[in-house]
């Protein structure tokens, strides 16, 4: 009795999110397309049920899907996007749109709730990085994700987003009018899943959806015009390769420039150029990849302090609800612990205590520790929460994928 009450909780709204998805689709598929300068192959599934994994470029990348196989997908979906609006409240949040997956909790409730969805017979969609990517090419994959698929049971769709991030990068404020494409790669059964390996199920799914935003523009370049084409660049960049110091690039309108003096322009192309300067990389991918590992020696040789931030606006998280703690907050990396400066009062985050520091929305950052405690920093002007991240497992000994 305890089973069928669950499956019918999932699917609770599943008919009437099936019916609304249908109509939003009959009426409006070739405006929305045209809209974002997309193109999508249909695809009809061969199986009722499935999991769809693809990779992740941009916020539309569910509706592509959606669209792709003119049916309705239960997504799994960061808890902030359930908070964003009244809208997302209602449809994501009370009506059960997507799966949510709330930081503060185990991963195994995640999983669980996944696979209720599918023994109900719900498809259910995934985003294997987690997050939209940074830097154009496709993350790391959780080895955990081949496991989930070889125990569901179901059904295997691939599906690869190519020009989402070109379009619209993660960093930025502004759309670009360029294409975007979108298709099924490939589905597997459940039956041909059987003689898969998990390790050969992730392996399957890292090269069915991999795209380098980078390598794709230069074999077959597109134009991505707009307005403002650099702003906010330094979410993503945040290491200067001329100056060698951190916090010191910032945008301007198409331009990219550190205090250093060293200056670029961002293009129509999606690369950077300079009539004044050497240009050392012209493509973000590249430039985040020497980054990084500038960033992991500076964080290894450091004593003290290694960086300080203002401009923080820090909220602590309860049952799902931020609730803000400071505006004017400060956080601080050492190389035991984060420090969190607010209202006189320090918190200070050893490493050795947190259990969960992440990316969120385009610069935020999620630091969980082990007691529950759930914080979300903001910021009042742009900078890279990726950098924390990546201090964090630099500093335990960890690879950043």
């Amino acid at each position: 009795m305890a089973e069928k009450n669950k499956k019918k909780d999932v699917r609770r709204y599943y008919s009437l999110a099936k019916f609304l998805v249908g109509a939003v689709l009959a009426l409006g598929r070739n405006k929305i397309l045209k809209h974002f300068h997309a193109e999508v192959e249909a695809y009809t599934p061969k199986n009722e049920t499935f999991i769809i994994i693809a990779n992740h470029t941009d916020t539309m990348d569910p509706g592509y899907q959606m669209i792709s196989l003119n049916r309705y997908v239960r997504f799994v979906a960061a808890d902030f996007l359930v908070r964003v609006n009244a809208f997302t409240r209602l449809i994501l949040g009370k009506l059960d749109g997507v799966i949510v997956k709330n930081r503060n909790k185990p991963s195994d409730v995640l999983i669980d709730e996944i696979m209720e969805n599918l023994r109900a017979g719900i498809p259910v969609g995934l985003h294997a990085e987690g997050l939209i990517t940074t830097n154009g090419e496709t993350g790391y994959i959780s080895s955990n994700t081949g496991k989930l698929v070889k125990d569901s049971g179901v059904a295997l769709i691939t599906y690869r987003i190519v020009g989402g991030y070109l379009r619209r990068p993660r960093w930025a404020e502004t759309e670009r009018n360029g294409p975007v494409y979108g298709k099924v790669i490939h589905e597997y059964s459940a039956d041909e899943l059987k003689n898969y390996s998990v390790d050969e199920i992730n392996e399957i799914i890292r090269r069915d959806i991999y795209v380098n935003a980078f390598e794709q523009q230069k074999m077959h370049p597109h134009t991505y015009s707009g307005e403002k084409l650099a702003e906010c660049v330094e979410r993503t960049l945040y290491l200067c390769p001329k100056c060698n110091k951190v916090g010191t690039l910032h945008s301007h309108g198409d331009t990219l420039s550190c205090e250093c003096g060293y200056s670029l322009t961002y293009g129509e192309d999606g690369l950077f150029h300079s009539d004044k300067n050497d240009v050392v990389f012209d493509n973000i991918l590249s430039w985040d990849k020497w980054q990084r590992q500038e960033w992991h020696n500076m964080l290894n040789s450091s004593d003290g302090l290694i960086l300080s931030e203002k401009d923080q606006i820090i909220y602590k998280v309860y049952d799902g609800e931020p609730k803000e703690l400071c505006s004017d907050g400060v956080i601080n990396i050492y190389k035991d612990r984060f420090e969190l400066l607010m209202n006189g009062e320090t918190v200070s985050l050893p490493l050795s205590t947190l259990k969960r520091v992440q990316n969120a929305s385009k610069q935020n950052l999620v630091l969980v520790n082990n007691a529950g405690d759930y914080y979300l920093l903001k910021s009042s002007v742009p900078r890279s929460s990726d950098k924390y991240v990546a201090a964090y497992y630099y500093l335990t000994g960890r690879e950043y994928k």
